[in-house]
């Protein structure tokens, strides 16, 4: 079973709250009214061997910090208190806390948050559960498309996480998408974060908005430096590196055909790249354009790494996929 068919036989057990504002999986973040305000809140939990997080703890800190204020950032919200648990590996634990919170510090630093407590523990490796709350917009970014035609964006560049988890190198440095949230709260009819991958995140979408048909641009997908050599050398497509579940903690968002050049300017300006769009109407689904402008249905949603039952055969399967869709590298 996948993780989206099991958290919601497990949301079915239990009562919602009548404070609740969003449906399960309608937003990034949970979305509650609390004292007369509109608050999101967001909790994750990471590990390295769910996750493949690695590199120094300072490098850990500020990665785990920005990949659990990205949810809030998802739906527009200005992230204000945080909370941690984290567990301390057995060697080097003192070493490995002191690195670890000033990469944290930073982060709380840069996004005006504030760390209000938490719990501390030990094991063999170390593990990490962070949550933050903020302030929500008047209308908090979600998932659900209302009917019309849209352009889509993505933060940054993506597919680094996926290379670096197959090559067993230091998770990359997740950017702080502060200016981009800000950006984009005002214009963004969708968005949802890159933390699964991108393929992830489309297909969040594409189940959300059922109507909807999603065309991917592969030309105009910004991939970082090094992803398209080392999928060349592996004999695949870049796109491949969309398919992986090890994400980028981008953002990936839709803007309204309607809106004048002076916003899209501004996305630009952020360092966004429209890599898409997005239309109600026949054969909806997530679709892939390569240059020469044939489109590849992705007709399931991407390899699952918890299902795989080991790295390897989720290595092949993910290659199947991107071989079936994307063929061969240019």
């Amino acid at each position: 079973m996948n993780e989206y068919d099991l958290i919601t036989k497990l949301a079915a057990r239990f009562p919602r709250s009548p404070r609740q504002a969003n449906a399960l999986f309608s937003s990034d973040a949970e979305v509650l009214d609390l004292g007369g305000r509109r608050w999101c809140l967001t909790m994750d939990e990471f590990s390295p061997e769910e996750d493949h997080f690695s590199g120094p703890p300072e490098a850990l800190g500020w990665n785990l910090a920005v990949a659990t204020l990205s949810d809030l950032l998802a739906c527009g919200a200005q992230p204000e208190f945080f909370m941690q648990a984290l567990v301390l590996p057995a060697r080097g634990a003192e070493s490995f806390a002191r690195g670890f919170s000033s990469g944290l510090r930073k982060v709380l630093a840069a996004a005006g948050c504030s760390l209000c407590g938490g719990d501390l523990g030990r094991a063999k490796t170390w593990r990490y559960t962070g949550f933050a709350m903020g302030p929500a917009p008047r209308s908090p970014v979600g998932h659900d498309l209302p009917p019309g035609d849209y352009s889509l964006w993505v933060t940054g560049r993506l597919g680094d996480a996926n290379l670096a988890a197959l090559k067993g190198l230091p998770t990359p440095r997740f950017e702080l998408r502060l200016a981009e949230s800000r950006a984009l709260r005002a214009h963004a009819a969708a968005c949802v974060d890159t933390s699964g991958g991108l393929a992830d995140a489309l297909w969040l979408l594409r189940r959300r908005n059922p109507r909807f048909r999603f065309e991917i641009d592969l030309p105009a997908v910004p991939f970082a430096p090094g992803v398209e050599r080392a999928a060349a050398a592996a004999g695949l497509h870049a796109g491949a590196f969309l398919l992986g579940g090890a994400g980028e903690y981008e953002l990936l968002f839709a803007l309204p055909a309607g809106l004048g050049p002076a916003a899209a300017s501004r996305m630009q300006s952020a360092g966004a790249a429209r890599i898409g769009r997005a239309r109600a109407g026949r054969k909806p689904g997530v679709y892939f354009a390569a240059s020469g402008g044939a489109l590849a249905e992705m007709k399931a949603p991407p390899p699952c790494p918890r299902s795989a039952g080991s790295v390897e055969n989720y290595i092949r399967q993910t290659a199947a996929v991107s071989k079936r869709l994307f063929g061969a590298p240019a």
